[in-house]
């Protein structure tokens, strides 16, 4: 081990010791074989205050609801943007044997589940497996209200229900919701009695029941991103309210620090029947968190009110029978009466005002907030007066894991042990006790809206979309606005690249335009305290919003968001979530490919400069994407045997019996590799297990200046094995045994080897032998023959079906192991040497499996392994969805129990045996190229052919020139000779065909000069341009896919002279040299 090792692995055993081993409470039980969790999975407040409840009371709905899945209409057609009708249930109708436990969505079990390839979200097992494919659906609750609400206002209150909600009490419809993710009410007073008992009857339909397929995206509400617009159901918390029939109905606190005052704005309601004089007063006291220490306990709400700080001055007011009224108070606040808060010291306060009506309180209203002011000074973001730089995390919600304030905990913790003090709750909106843990410790949110167009959902072209979105983000804004841990507004993601390189509608941006305008004014309205306010990727909107922010930029894009001259940031960067070991191999090279840990490592080099380059830019704000899924390990949360696949039954962390009536969300489990997170449940992990990219985090964020770290910078060459002198045996006869149309021999041929027809010299004779097929007896005794006689046998491609056959003539026994992969590592030993990772890895070129098995047995362990099968099947990575490839990724490494070894060398005397399970690799021009150096080594004898130098696509000027036999190429078209075609290849190493794999995706284009021109990509149509002049023409964002691609262009018979073309790329130059063109398919043969 070479010193730069000792000191990543001396790194990496100090950071497991850094903050995440937090003690783990011990009285996790196992119960009948599970593990059992002792403690509330959610704890929660609530939402009447215990400082409100002499005159405000609540009940929570939570708990057993009925449940009437409904059936869709034959004739219904998903898609058309006309959902069906939801008709109320018929008396007698028959409900489900199972209950709902609200809330959680009823088709929970579904989420991210995909056959349990990745990640174990099988939340409640006791739900039927039907419930997942539900769309609409009737739940029921019968409750009885309290006889001393008499004389109250009563409130139906539903804290986020996913669907087209409909609410009926009595059967009697008392109102309706479409928004996935916010807080709606309904007074029904006059319509229930205290003392007596009603239902509760709430319908939903799946937002997917409304989707309109027939432009461009589906989505007509914002839907956010995984979570949001997949789940069904009332996911969030349910309550009655009763409420003083005057009372305040809502308070907004703005904390002025520039101006030493706090202005409060409060909203008093008079439900009774005549004018009413009364006076409003208050009063400021500390905010204390009581919250234990422990990782069970520094979740679990506590508090209490601390010294008096400030006195709200008495006011009276007039308000009129049955309306509102908005008054405004102003507080004076001198020095040092109130304490900052900031991430270091995120000191908060309690505004408590009360309502006397003569004399009387009647009505007391909480609120909490911090004494802090952001602004916006030139092309910085100030803190109190103070630039203040913001560095951080940025992710999605994936599911119940992420439905409690444990897991909030967990996350900011982890934010903190990063030296980060932000994070932009990503693509959706999130439960608001994430807001209340924010401003508890101190970390500052982005808040963003579930405006997230980056799968292409959102229905960009519908007015119902964007109305539908200007609701969202005034109720999202009123919602938060109190919150001193929110420091800005993101109010879409990724709308402007989503118009112009997805939909391809540059007609939309007015469209787009305007929506800024109006979300940014709506903002401004609701909220004029927080001038950032941002649409993430989006730059600054075409100059309408006050701050620019982008996503996955380099040093020029950096320099352009500086150039725009408004406090800037980057929202999402690294390619942590997306990059392929081939393209992590940009950073630490052949390691890359090794596993997910030698991958994580390059991030690591990426992730550490991209942070450090931004800092010395003066970036106001940056968020990795992403540390919490990526650079955090899933954790096999109660898991067994890590070795097989997570069981419903025993494997995961259980909890308690279910209770009535109480806030948050009740799962029956967690399941093993959900989430990288372990806020005490399983006692023999710790909080997280890092990888290599956290500790990069970590020392990149350090205070002051970026810290060292193993991975700032990283000696590529040190993983690349180098070509040295053939040392094979220079066969002179080679002959082949297997049927003359096998793919061995084709495989073979097109490389050029020469096969002899019988054996003159066996000492040099080396055999290659289909080992799919059964030699027949003749065939064995001659092969045997020659071997004492010193010839060589290399077998391809072994089989279950052949392996016993072949054990007769191979000198130790040799089986086989389901081994499904198509990525390897080589040794470099023998015909392996100089051949790298990178020559064996074949995931991103072809679907088929490179090789179905591996070896083992006694050849194999007295043998020299040549070859060994990659225990990380990056299948599992390449391309994924994101909430699963993760998990899947880690846990193709633990579940790999098969011997790894797929090519053997092994020496009996004179002879040499060479075995290889690979049959699928060599038909790829990767492949190619691996098998012509493995032939090489091995002193196989083959003559490659020749390469017309007038048919070269040569790169110069940074662009891909046609060659000088372009025009040769042409082929008269059918027909009267008006048309000819000239048919090439152009290799990518990346998919271009889809902008959602990857962000700033290399934008390849085409130039052609002809009057007449039709361009076909794998032989469709394709008509995206950039220009399209009298003479040329020029294709923008040509959607490649991975591998070789064919490409027929079409001209007018009198373009054939002048005919050219080139190709370049318009935002990434590093691109077009890996580019390859050529007028045959390499692949053909």
């Amino acid at each position: 081990m070479n010193m730069k090792k000792k000191l990543i692995l001396l790194c990496c055993l100090l950071g497991g010791f850094t903050l995440h081993f937090t003690k783990i409470n011990a009285q996790t039980v196992t119960n009948n074989q599970k593990l059992v969790y002792p403690y509330t999975f959610a704890p929660s407040e609530g939402l009447v205050n215990k400082t409100e409840k002499e005159h405000r009371q609540e009940i929570c709905l939570n708990g057993y609801w009925d449940f009437q899945p409904v059936r869709l209409p034959k004739e219904y057609v998903q898609g058309k943007g006309i959902a069906p009708e939801l008709s109320l249930p018929d008396n007698g109708s028959e409900w489900s044997k199972t209950h709902i436990k609200i809330p959680s969505p009823w088709n929970i079990n579904a989420f991210a589940y995909r056959d349990l390839e990745g990640p174990d979200h099988r939340n409640y097992p006791s739900y039927p497996k039907e419930w997942e494919q539900v769309k609409m659906a009737w739940m029921k609750k019968n409750v009885t209200i309290p006889t001393d609400w008499a004389g109250q206002q009563i409130k139906l209150y539903f804290e986020a229900v996913a669907g087209y909600a409909e609410v009926y009490v009595n059967k009697e419809k008392v109102g309706e919701n479409f928004d996935l993710f916010l807080p709606f009410s309904f007074d029904i007073t006059d319509k229930v009695t205290p003392g007596e008992t009603v239902e509760m009857l709430v319908g939903v339909r799946s937002q997917s029941l409304f989707e309109n397929n027939a432009t461009i995206g589906r989505r007509i509400v914002p839907g956010g991103s995984m979570w949001g617009y997949q789940i069904n159901g009332i996911w969030q918390d349910v309550y009655l309210l009763a409420l003083p029939k005057i009372h305040i109905e809502d308070v907004y606190v703005k904390p002025l620090v520039s101006k030493n005052m706090l202005e409060i704005e409060v909203t008093v309601q008079n439900q009774t029947a005549k004018k009413t004089e009364i006076q409003l007063q208050g009063n400021i006291h500390e905010w204390v968190n009581c919250a234990g220490t422990d990782i069970n306990s520094a979740p679990v709400p506590d508090w209490t009110l601390g010294n008096e700080a400030l006195l709200v001055a008495p006011v009276k007011i007039a308000v009129a029978a049955n309306t509102s009224q908005k008054v405004t108070l102003q507080v004076p606040v001198t020095k040092d009466v109130l304490k900052y808060w900031t991430p270091e010291h995120p000191n908060l306060y309690a505004l408590l005002l009360s309502i006397k009506n003569q004399k009387q309180t009647v009505d007391t209203k909480y609120e909490r907030f911090g004494w802090r002011e952001w602004t916006l000074q030139g092309t910085t973001q100030c803190l109190n007066g103070e630039p203040y730089v913001l560095h951080g995390d940025s992710w999605h919600f994936m599911g119940i894991p992420q439905m409690t304030r444990r897991y909030a905990w967990a996350w900011f913790t982890a934010i903190k042990g990063m030296n980060a003090n932000a994070v932009r709750p990503h693509a959706q909106v999130y439960p608001r006790f994430y807001l209340d843990m924010a401003d508890e410790m101190g970390i500052c949110v982005l808040n963003e809206t579930a405006n997230w167009a980056s799968d292409g959902g959102p229905k960009l072209d519908s007015d119902l979309f964007w109305e539908a979105s200007k609701s969202h983000l005034k109720r999202f804004v009123l919602r938060d606005r109190n919150h001193a841990s929110v420091f800005g507004w993101s109010i879409s993601n990724e709308n402007k690249p989503v118009i112009l390189h997805v939909y391809n509608r540059p007609e939309l941006m007015p469209v787009q335009k305007k929506a800024w305008e109006e979300w940014r004014d709506i903002v401004h309205q609701n909220d004029p305290t927080r001038p950032w306010i941002s649409a993430d990727g989006e730059d600054d909107g075409d100059g309408i919003l006050p701050v620019t922010v982008g996503h996955y930029g380099d040093i020029s894009s950096m320099k352009r968001w500086i150039a725009i001259g408004k406090p800037w940031g980057i929202g999402e960067h690294s390619m942590a979530y997306y990059g392929t070991p081939e393209q992590v191999s940009k950073y630490n090279g052949e390691r890359a490919y090794e596993s997910q840990e030698g991958r994580m490592e390059g991030l690591g080099n990426e992730c550490y400069n991209l942070i450090a380059n931004q800092r010395q830019m003066g970036a106001s704000y940056t968020t990795v994407f992403n540390m919490a899924w990526y650079a955090l390990k899933p954790l096999p949360l109660g898991k067994k045997d890590k070795s097989k696949a997570p069981t419903a039954e025993t494997d995961g962390v259980f909890f308690g019996d279910y209770k009535e009536g109480v806030p948050g969300v009740q799962p029956e489990r967690v399941g093993p590799y959900c989430t990288t997170f372990n806020p005490g449940y399983d006692p023999t992990l710790p909080l997280f297990q890092e990888w290599p990219m956290y500790s990069a985090l970590r020392a990149a964020n350090a205070p002051g200046k970026p810290a060292w770290s193993p991975y700032a910078v990283i000696d590529k060459e040190k993983y690349k094995n180098h070509e040295v002198a053939t040392i094979g045996k220079n066969y002179k006869e080679v002959i082949f045994m297997g049927a003359p149309d096998s793919k061995l021999k084709q495989l073979m041929d097109a490389q050029g080897v020469i096969f002899a027809k019988k054996t003159t010299l066996p000492s040099s004779l080396l055999y290659i032998v289909d080992g799919s097929r059964i030699l027949d007896a003749s065939t064995r005794k001659e092969m045997q023959k020659q071997i004492a006689k010193g010839a060589d046998v290399w077998i391809w491609g072994l089989t279950p079906e052949t392996v016993a056959s072949y054990n007769e003539i191979l000198p130790l026994p040799v089986a086989l192991d389901k081994l499904q992969r198509s990525s390897f590592l080589p040794v470099q030993k023998s015909w392996m040497n100089g051949l790298n990772n990178s020559d064996f890895y074949f995931c991103e070129l072809q679907k088929t499996d490179a090789s179905s098995y591996s070896l083992k047995g006694d050849l194999v362990e007295e043998g020299d392994v040549l070859l060994n099968a990659c225990k990380t099947d990056w299948r599992k990575w390449n391309k994924r969805p994101e909430e699963i490839k993760t998990a899947g990724t880690i846990r193709s490494e633990y579940e790999c129990t098969a011997a790894t070894p797929v090519f053997v060398k092994y020496q009996q005397n004179a002879s040499t045996f060479y075995l290889t399970t690979l049959t699928e690799f060599a038909n790829s021009e990767k492949g190619y190229n691996t098998l012509s150096a493995i032939l090489k080594n091995a002193g196989i004898a083959y003559k490659k052919p020749e390469v017309n130098i007038d048919e070269v696509f040569f790169l110069r000027d940074e662009q891909i020139n046609f060659p000088v036999a372009t025009k040769e190429k042409l082929v008269k078209g059918n027909g009267n000779g008006d048309e000819w075609a000239l048919e090439l290849y152009v290799f990518s190493p990346r998919p271009l065909d889809d902008l959602l794999i990857e962000p700033n995706m290399p934008k390849l284009s085409l130039m052609l000069k002809a009057k007449k021109r039709v361009l076909l990509i794998n032989d469709k149509p394709y008509t995206a341009v950039s220009q399209d002049g009298r003479n040329e023409i020029i294709y923008k964002e040509l959607p490649l896919l991975q591998g070789w691609n064919k490409l027929v262009i079409k001209i007018g018979a009198g373009d054939r002279n002048d005919f050219t073309g080139y190709f370049k790329c318009d935002n990434k130059k590093d691109f077009l040299p890996l580019l390859k063109a050529a007028f045959v398919n390499p692949e053909a043969k």
